[in-house]
């Protein structure tokens, strides 16, 4: 019988160390680094914008659009016909109001509102869900948020048309509508559209005169009807990479601003703003400049008015003094947005937000997750063009743009890599979404690679990505990309690389703000500048990418070693520091001499512990539950310590990705990237889906999707991107307390049936 109670017990332990404690684990992990955020990330940035309905023209004035229901009345009798009718899919039947949708290829998570673009190509019906496509897009969307329809019975679809020289978009904000309340410019009309001729198109690059045949092309997933089968159109504005440059100065861009916008606009006087953080963040100033104009209204919205929110930005403002949303000034918005929207978002390959450095559609570019306007992107453009033809059309066609995935059901992620070659290092990867737009610098291949302009920030010597900054170089961060996968689209000049430049001496600009330490601790680099001065004359400020020595620090040290590294030439500095030594701790002084054992006291060699005794802090391991603490051999960069909350710029303390590390996959990794108040997951490694490629050298499978949460991705202190164990949080020991009362109590019950067992029997 006491073999059998011990039997259960042992039974008993084992159930609960492989249920209970990995558990345990689990969740301490989460709380570690595996947090979503609080919303769906399928929200606008720009609230403001479900408020009121706006149309727009092609001459770039912005106007309110009365809000209406839009659902298609159909004849109760359909035309009797031998031909299978040509259905058309309404968004536009909720009103102001955002649809959610599955892109069909990828799984990957989007969102669009009717009330700006009501009509989509219909492509099917299947298990409840709608197949359709919009702004480029390809998803499918519950039967009940759309209505599909009759084509004879909407009043209006979308549609372009050759104008005076120049492709105009026409967009059904209201199927029941005859006019369509926006138009346009898309820039200079392709010699093969011809005037006086409707053309019809979802993605803006493949047209045809007869909408059935464009619907058959779209489902066999091929466009040989098209007008233009070899020879796709893509916006110049809407696909230009944002780490471009104006030609505008900024005096020029506040002649360019008040043409359109009154003196009393928040944009009056912000041109020279602009082009300083477009020179500072690697952020195209006339680009910002349309945003802004689209957003805000050219600067009128009571949003900008009242707040000085240029962007109609949703976000928790680290302005000192200042209110969610609410800026000190417009050049302080201008400058967050700069810097901390897109520098270190939109265009960060490590942000879940990142779908491609350019304005785009709904299929790829920032107005995937910006905004609910399936046109946004080309609304932007819009005012691009209208504000360049007013300054002489000298940003038009000056770079050479190139286009991954040209189809909307292409969806290949293809790595940019440090140099021309296989053997050169993965920097970031493009991620699946077609229509993905590069800046090609030279369109002469090298060694049948493209160099093109880095969407990431990257370190010196474009090693790797760096995330401790927004801040870009634009003459040294560059790339380069497969020219396999990469359609030239728009022949521009090509970009000369400046002379190599060679590191010759570093020195310690500012000393940290600690000097003082005691032994036993480590080096505090918090308030250390370092400056590199180059073979040219240059000097630059390369604090976030220089290393030192974390062991602990000995009695005596005079100074530390503070060491960078460009293209393998290393420079060191010293920092002076003083190290003093540990106080003695009074728990380790020695016994006195007069103290004498008691009757009761147990000769030494019967001595055991009790059971109550707890080990000293002397007895702990070094690095227990705690992430600080580094293996002596790590050298660090200052302010980037794991787990650690950056700061820049005077901005909210937010934790960025580190630099994407490969799985046993091959995919990429982040951590979790906290911006602008939001707290979210990068998307994480691919899955593949029906429409995956896989490349052996310089493709990756396609992405799963792009909302937050959809993939659970590694937090590790170490930055590889490897699963780590959370430090322990103190609860282990109640766990095992709780444990042992457990098996006590099972033991007692056991005991107890076993006797009544007993009397029962005899």
């Amino acid at each position: 019988m006491q073999k059998a109670r011990k039997f259960w017990i042992l039974v008993l332990l084992v159930c609960l160390c492989t249920v209970y404690v990995p558990g345990i684990e689990s969740q301490a992990g989460d709380v570690s680094g595996e947090q979503t955020s609080a919303n769906s990330g399928l929200e606008d940035e720009n609230p403001q914008r479900l408020e009121e309905v706006t149309g727009m023209d092609e001459n770039g004035n912005i106007f309110e659009v009365d809000e209406t229901e839009g659902e298609v009345s159909e004849p109760e009798v359909a035309a009797l016909s031998d031909e299978p009718s040509v259905k058309i899919v309404n968004f536009g039947t909720k009103g102001n109001a955002v649809t959610e949708y599955t892109e069909y290829s990828t799984g990957a998570a989007g969102y669009t509102n009717g009330a700006y673009g009501a009509d989509a190509a219909y492509l099917g019906t299947k298990d409840g869900k709608v197949q359709f496509m919009l702004s480029g897009v390809v998803g499918e969307v519950r039967e009940e948020d759309v209505q599909v329809v009759d084509f004879s019975s909407a009043a209006s679809v979308s549609c372009y048309k050759a104008e005076g020289g120049r492709l105009l978009h026409y967009i059904t904000q209201d199927m029941t509508a005859a006019e369509h309340a926006t138009s346009l410019d898309n820039g200079g009309a392709p010699s093969y559209l011809q005037g006086g001729v409707t053309y019809y198109s979802y993605d803006g690059h493949y047209f045809y005169t007869d909408y059935g045949t464009m619907l058959e092309d779209y489902k066999n997933r091929t466009r040989s009807s098209s007008v233009n089968p070899g020879n796709p159109y893509y916006n110049y504005f809407q696909y230009l990479p944002f780490r471009s440059r104006t030609s505008y100065s900024g005096t020029e861009l506040n002649s360019l601003i008040s043409g359109k916008a009154g003196s009393s606009s928040k944009l009056s006087g912000t041109g020279d703003c602009f082009a300083e953080n477009q020179n500072t963040y690697g952020v195209n100033a006339l680009i910002m400049v349309g945003i802004a104009a689209n957003e805000s209204g050219w600067g009128t919205s009571s949003i900008c008015m009242n707040k000085n929110n240029l962007f109609g930005l949703n976000a928790v403002d680290s302005s000192p003094g200042t209110s969610a949303g609410t800026y000190a000034s417009a050049e302080e918005c201008i400058r967050q947005f700069a810097d901390g929207w897109m520098s270190r978002g939109y265009l960060n390959p490590g942000d879940w937000r990142y779908k491609g450095g350019f304005l785009g559609n709904k299929a790829g570019g920032v107005n995937v997750s910006y905004a609910s306007d399936p046109y946004w992107g080309e609304k932007a453009a819009n005012l691009l063009w209208r504000l360049d033809q007013n300054g002489g059309g000298r940003d038009a066609n000056v770079y050479t743009i190139g286009i991954k995935g040209t189809l909307s059901t292409d969806h290949i992620s293809v790595n940019v890599r440090s140099g021309s070659s296989e053997s050169s290092d993965i920097l970031y990867r493009t991620g699946s979404h077609s229509g993905y737009a590069v800046l090609v610098q030279d369109p002469a291949p090298d060694n049948s690679y493209y160099r093109i302009q880095s969407d990431a920030v990257l370190k010196s010597g474009r090693s790797a990505v760096n995330t401790g900054t927004g801040k870009y170089d634009y003459d040294q961060m560059y790339a380069y990309i497969t020219t396999k996968y990469v359609t030239i689209v728009h022949q521009g000049g090509p970009i000369s690389v400046p002379e190599s430049k060679t590191l010759q001496s570093i020195r310690i600009s500012q000393a940290p703000a600690r000097t003082e330490y005691t032994s036993g601790e480590s080096f505090d680099a918090a308030g250390m500048g370092v400056t590199a001065v180059w073979s040219d004359g240059t000097e630059s400020d390369v604090t976030v990418e220089t290393a030192y020595s974390t062991d602990a620090l000995q009695a005596g040290t005079g100074s530390i070693t503070v060491s960078y590294t460009y293209e393998g030439i290393t420079m060191t500095a010293e920092q002076s520091v003083t190290v003093q030594e540990q106080p003695q701790s009074p728990e380790n002084t020695q016994l006195s001499e007069n103290t004498q054992s008691s009757e009761n006291t147990q000769s030494s060699e019967n001595t055991q512990p009790s059971e109550n005794m707890q080990p000293s802090d002397d007895t702990l391991p070094a690095n227990e539950g705690e992430t600080g603490a580094q293996p002596s051999d790590l050298m660090q960069a200052p302010g980037i310590r794991s787990g650690s909350p950056q700061v820049s710029g005077g901005e909210t303390s937010q934790q960025q990705a580190e630099p994407p590390t490969e799985n046993k996959d091959g995919e990429p990794q982040f951590q979790s990237v906290t911006d602008g108040g939001k707290t979210t997951e990068q998307d994480g490694a691919a899955q593949a889906s029906p429409e995956s490629k896989t490349e052996q050298n310089d493709t990756v499978q396609p992405d799963a999707g792009n909302k937050p949460g959809s993939q659970k991705v590694s937090s590790a202190a170490d930055g590889t991107g490897r699963d780590t164990k959370a430090p322990k949080t103190g609860d282990e020991n109640n766990l095992l307390l709780w444990s042992v009362l457990l098996v006590i109590s099972s033991s007692r019950m056991i005991s107890f049936f076993q006797k009544k067992a007993s009397t029962s029997l005899h």
